[in-house]
């Protein structure tokens, strides 16, 4: 029993899986027996191969041990090393921030050397008037007005006396600081060019090391083409057809949720609709027989007036003579026209229909599925050259810095979230589009934000790029399989090329 057997049962399963629809939400209890039964026979195959292969996978996990051993021994000099080299940077740093502060000390003392040198002839050139003396004797005593005025000027010599030395103290105190500063100025190069060699033995010796340690790992790659490029054991495999069928179920059961929700609201929608026609139906009712009704008074008001004219007319016809009609009219006055009645009150304009209610939703992408992360294309889907155990690879790298957001590449329920063999910290992601199942794979992740079982939408964050498992820098390997997750080393498999879509 090998490993294509095992890729191969695995293959068989996730097909099994993949058959879902979004109709699976109305097929019968027997039709889903039937398919629990099958996917039992499949897990019961996968316990059978991880019989038959344990004491291979023991054995392949002892040799990786001792080759892992040896890479981490090495990761630890490496450290020593990196570690060494930084203090020494450290110590280069801080001997040419000292020689910078001798080099200002120096010219502060040769600047003020000049102006002590200055003062110093200045004052020889006193004393050579003075016959050698600072101060002119003679002048001192025979020119004082009394004894008070010789005490002030015998007190201003010696003032001026001490003055001098201190003069020719302090230059002789400033030459020798030069001189101490200048030694260790030349102490500190010396010093410099010492940390500068040693810094250049450490960085050789590390670069040794690294190359050593790249030659290491690529051994343990090899070990691994049978073994940790499958990606998961047995064991995991079988959890992960668990809860792949768990997923796919769950993101079916979440869209006959969201189309039952989408149903109900047209259904209300269209009701709202119907409402406001037949509203509007009764409003043009009412407009219409309060139109009929105000004809009908208008043309009862004409016939009134129409009979009284005529009424008029007659009586006017049936007068016998001018005094007898005068007397009749005179005894019995006309009639009064009747008053019109005010005409019919206009219905009032009924309200507007209020609009169904919506909710607000973000607009889905117009691709099936979205690049899940910003940065550069490091390798592409397709062949590989096997020097990292995979002839062929079965999703696409993308580079970027440490903690570059990750986003679902479609609206899905969350297979696998967390630590996992040569994947370091994944997400598998179940998605069922337009009747067809999908599976999205996210590798390599500095950081997790989701977990199983949960459902995500396109767009959402569900962690951050890293460099985690096998690994050779900070990336993303995202993956698209049409169907359920199924690897291979070797071929596609049931992987698409991710970039068509985007």
């Amino acid at each position: 029993m090998n490993w294509k057997r095992t890729v191969s049962t695995l293959t068989l399963g996730v097909m099994l899986i993949s058959t879902h629809t979004v109709a699976d939400a109305s097929t019968s209890i027997k039709e889903k027996q039937e398919e629990q039964q099958k996917v039992q026979e499949k897990r019961n195959s996968v316990k059978k191969d991880q019989a038959d292969t344990s004491s291979k996978i023991e054995v392949n996990k002892e040799e990786i041990s001792k080759v892992q051993a040896e890479v981490n021994k090495m990761d630890a000099q490496l450290q020593d090393i990196i570690n060494d080299v930084a203090m020494k940077r450290q110590e280069i740093k801080r001997t040419e921030m000292k020689i910078e502060d001798l080099e200002a000390d120096i010219k502060d003392y040769q600047e003020k050397m000049k102006a002590q040198e200055a003062m110093m002839k200045e004052r020889m050139a006193t004393m050579q008037k003075n016959g050698g003396g600072s101060i002119n004797w003679a002048e001192f005593i025979f020119g004082s007005k009394n004894l008070s005025d010789l005490v002030t000027r015998m007190i201003t010599a010696g003032t001026i006396q001490r003055s001098d030395q201190e003069l020719f103290d302090d230059y002789e105190a400033t030459q020798k600081s030069l001189k101490e500063a200048q030694a260790d100025l030349k102490a500190e190069r010396a010093s410099l060019l010492e940390q500068q060699k040693a810094l250049e033995v450490r960085q050789a010796e590390l670069e040794k090391k690294m190359k050593q340690r790249e030659k290491r790992i690529k051994e343990l790659e090899e070990k691994n083409i049978k073994f940790e490029s499958q990606i998961f054991d047995l064991q995991e495999i079988e959890a992960t057809l668990v809860a792949q069928e768990q997923a796919i179920a769950a993101e079916i059961e979440a869209q006959r949720r969201e189309e039952e929700e989408a149903r109900r609201r047209a259904e209300e929608a269209a009701r709202q609709e119907a409402a406001r026609k037949a509203e509007e139906a009764r409003q043009a009712e009412a407009a219409r027989q309060a139109e009929a009704a105000r004809k009908a008074e208008a043309a009862r008001e004409a016939e009134a007036a129409r009979e009284a004219a005529q009424q008029k007319q007659d009586n006017k016809t049936n007068t016998p003579s001018s005094s007898s009609s005068n007397n009749a009219t005179s005894s019995t006055p006309a009639p009064k026209p009747e008053p019109k009645p005010a005409p019919a009150p206009k219905p009032a304009p009924a309200p507007a229909p209020k609009p169904a209610p919506t909710t607000s939703t973000p607009a889905p992408s117009s691709s099936m599925f979205i690049q899940p992360a910003s940065g550069r294309y490091s390798q592409g889907w397709g062949p590989a050259s096997g020097a990292y155990g995979y002839t062929f690879h079965n999703g696409v790298d993308i580079a970027g810095p440490t903690g570059t957001p990750i986003r679902a590449s479609a609206t899905g329920t969350v297979i696998r979230a967390g630590w996992g063999g040569a994947y370091g910290n994944h997400v598998m992601i179940a998605h069922v589009i337009n009747g067809q199942v999908w599976t999205t794979v996210y590798a390599h992740m500095n950081s997790v934000s989701v977990s199983s079982g949960q459902r995500v939408t396109q767009g959402s964050n569900i962690g951050t790029l890293g460099n985690t498992g096998n690994s050779s820098g900070p990336h993303l390997h995202f993956e698209i399989h049409k169907g359920g997750y199924s690897y291979s080393a070797t071929s596609a498999g049931s992987t698409v090329n991710p970039r068509q879509f985007f």
